[in-house]
């Protein structure tokens, strides 16, 4: 099938799902959602697109990540790529929630074990190592204040889901103290922002592998400690001290 049949079922099934008042005389065109396929092939190309957008992100980050380059790794026309995902940053979004969605990231461990997620904690690190360059596209996201909002929204809602499913739990079987909505924000953005400052002095070759999972662990205590109850907090302080000791 050619680029042009596939561009066109692709304009029959955004008339036939949205369909358009006629545009006035001289309008730019608008640009839309993200498009849904009418075949198998079709589904297969953004695949194809996504995958290649994930490289093209790898490799050059959002700064140098451009629909004319992505065109030619992908083999697909320009005016396809904007059919089919509507803008250069809904690909990107698209791109950075496929390849999260891949990644073998662990579970919680159960609020109350705290050891066992600073075990969990250390398996996540251990993934963002073998990682390096993604990592570092993502940190280069996360902290740049040029970023597009939805881009930075999508990998901040990623990077927050661990930390508030943690919290959610730890908050239902009660080993924090009651907290207000806004503090629950404060300490899920505390978790994630920490993290990230590790990760960026880590990609920087600041620190090495390991001393990135003991900072992992040591500010993920740090920063839960004045949240936790009495006997958490007892042991909360104990993996502390034989954190800091070993580091």
């Amino acid at each position: 099938m050619t680029e042009a049949s596939l561009e066109g079922q692709e304009r029959q099934v955004v008339s036939a799902a949205h369909p358009r008042k006629p545009a006035a005389s001289g309008a730019a065109p608008t640009v839309g959602a993200p498009r849904k396929y009418a075949s198998a092939l079709m589904a297969d190309r953004k695949d194809r697109i996504l995958s290649e957008a994930q490289h093209l992100l790898d490799e050059k980050g959002v700064k140098g990540f451009t629909i004319r380059e992505l065109s030619r790794r992908a083999d697909v026309a320009q005016r396809t790529l904007y059919n089919v995902f509507g803008s250069k940053e809904d690909i990107i979004v698209s791109a950075i929630e496929r390849y999260h969605a891949t990644l073998d990231m662990p579970s919680n461990a159960p609020p109350d074990d705290i050891e066992e997620e600073l075990k969990v904690i250390a398996a996540g690190a251990r993934v963002v190592i073998s990682l390096r360059r993604y990592a570092t596209a993502m940190v280069d996201v996360f902290f740049s204040p040029a970023v597009d909002r939805r881009i930075y929204e999508s990998l901040r809602r990623i990077s927050l889901s661990g930390a508030n499913h943690w919290i959610e739990l730890a908050g239902t079987e009660k080993v924090l103290v009651k907290m207000s909505e806004p503090e629950r924000e404060r300490l899920r953005a505390l978790l994630v922002n920490v993290t990230y400052a590790n990760i960026t002095d880590w990609a920087a070759s600041r620190i090495d592998d390991v001393e990135l999972v003991a900072r992992w662990q040591i500010n993920f205590l740090i920063i839960i400690r004045n949240y936790l109850r009495p006997t958490q907090r007892k042991v909360a302080d104990a993996a502390l001290a034989r954190l800091s000791s070993a580091s």
